[in-house]
């Protein structure tokens, strides 16, 4: 088969392949496809980096004071009860980055955020009530992240994403930072109401 006779089956085979690239394109092309979070259930462990975390319940509570005042006292508490382990080599003090509340009717939002999914307001230690600010390597603590809800809204269970980060090079800084935080495992927990003990 000669040069020339090859052209026609080389343009045709160019031709298919470009037909195939802009079809694949309009269906989401090469991209990666998202994999979905795995689902929990209470009492199971996320391991993974840089926090390993166990949600171990769902409540509703009064008031904690002193340690933590609600901004209206006929409010209440949603806590997500859960031990947390840094598996990073540093301390960390992004504490309520790890838990996502999705969806709770009747949370009272960040002024900053509006609606919609929610970080925690407070995070204590759930022993003393003190609040977390740092966690530190190799120790597991448990601790509750806290949202403040209005007194007409009980919710019976709580969707809650355990959220997680890559440690990888900024593209600002050129340093190695825990970035891209994305969820990472969820699961839905039914809340119990302990306000009255």
């Amino acid at each position: 088969m000669g040069r020339v006779a090859r052209a026609p089956m080389q343009w045709f085979l160019y031709v298919v392949g470009g037909l195939a690239l802009v079809v694949s394109a309009a269906f989401g092309g090469f991209a990666p496809v998202k994999q979905a979070e795995p689902v929990l259930k209470v009492g199971e462990v996320n391991a993974g980096t840089p926090w390993n975390v166990k949600i171990t319940s769902v409540r509703l509570v009064g008031s904690l004071e002193p340690q933590v005042r609600l901004k209206d006292p006929a409010d209440h508490w949603l806590a997500v009860i859960a031990e947390v382990e840094i598996t990073d080599v540093e301390s960390r003090s992004d504490i309520r980055d790890i838990i996502l509340v999705k969806d709770v009717p009747g949370i009272l939002h960040d002024e900053f955020n509006g609606d919609g999914d929610e970080f925690a307001r407070e995070v204590v230690v759930t022993s003393d009530g003190t609040r977390v600010t740092t966690l530190h390597p190799g120790l597991t603590e448990k601790v509750a992240f806290l949202w403040e809800v209005k007194p007409d809204t009980v919710p019976t269970q709580v969707e809650v994403q355990i959220m997680g980060k890559t440690h990888r090079k900024s593209s600002l800084t050129d340093l190695m930072e825990w970035l891209d935080l994305a969820p990472r495992a969820v699961l839905t927990a039914p809340v119990e109401d302990k306000r009255n003990g």
